[in-house]
């Protein structure tokens, strides 16, 4: 995440909070130095490292970014994998599809905000990541990958289980009636970090 704002600051972010949050009106008798002109990150009330400006930017890429995921990936999915068979089936709802839809769309920003504190921790540098794979090696880099997709299957999976444990089913992961495929929002955002 604090590569895709460090590409985004200069191209879009800065201009933007510079236009909806502007500094504060600065004296006029003041100067900067000989030939100096301030960049747009500093036109703005929130530098680039104030956190309220990074929560607000992660959530914006992460929203546009889910949702450009979704309506990819589902439509190739309903055109050229879903059997179109099944809207013909008489379990098929009315609308079905439309309803799903809606469901995924309204899920996706309760997911980015329950993943905004994993992402904040890692642009603000609070992570084990690494860019230089040379501090490690390339085997380490392998191995870290590897051990990573398994803890993540692991925990996933105990989180699936938990969430089928009777006292919290119904709050958190039994989805709407009307809902053949898609997850409830506590199923998706429990995992989603």
């Amino acid at each position: 995440m604090d590569v895709a704002l460090e590409i985004l600051d200069p191209l879009i972010f800065d201009k933007a909070y510079t236009y909806f949050i502007p500094a504060a009106v600065s004296n006029a008798t003041t100067q900067t130095g000989l030939g100096a002109t301030p960049s747009a990150s500093s036109n703005s009330a929130w530098p680039r490292d104030n956190i309220l400006r990074q929560c607000v930017s992660i959530l914006v890429v992460t929203q546009v970014g889910a949702t450009l995921l979704y309506w990819v990936f589902s439509a190739f999915s309903y055109y050229f994998i879903f059997d179109r068979r099944l809207e013909y089936h008489p379990r098929f709802l009315e609308n079905q599809v439309r309803k799903e839809i809606i469901s995924s769309m309204k899920a996706i920003p309760w997911i980015n905000l329950f993943t905004l504190p994993f992402f904040l921790a890692e642009v603000r540098g609070k992570s084990f990541l690494y860019t230089r794979v040379e501090e490690y090696g390339r085997a380490w880099l392998g191995i870290s990958t590897v051990l990573f997709m398994i803890w993540n299957d692991f925990l996933i999976y105990w989180i699936h289980r938990l969430e089928h444990h009777p006292s919290v089913y119904k709050y958190i992961h039994k989805p709407p009636p009307q809902m053949d495929y898609t997850n409830s929002m506590g199923g998706s955002c429990l995992p989603s970090p």
